[in-house]
């Protein structure tokens, strides 16, 4: 799911790119230690539960192919 991120952060909807930017910045913290378990699945479930999300998203398939990206990724339950 890491390549659909990427492939989101050049998607043309600036609201999907920013918070796919996100993830993956997020992700590579992570892995890198900067940030424990509980801290990366909070981040990363604030990316896809703001209410600025709803208001912003304007392609429903870009939506969701970015929410199920990001929850893949942290592996979010």
């Amino acid at each position: 799911m890491l390549e659909e991120l990427k492939k989101l952060t050049e998607c043309g909807h600036p609201w999907a790119e920013k918070r796919a930017k996100m993830a993956l910045q997020i992700a590579e913290q992570y892995q890198g230690g900067g940030l424990d378990k509980e801290e990366y699945e909070q981040l990363m479930r604030d990316l896809i539960r703001t209410d600025k999300l709803e208001s912003e998203a304007d392609d429903l398939a870009t939506k969701t192919l970015l929410v199920e990206a990001i929850y893949a990724v942290a592996q979010l339950a």
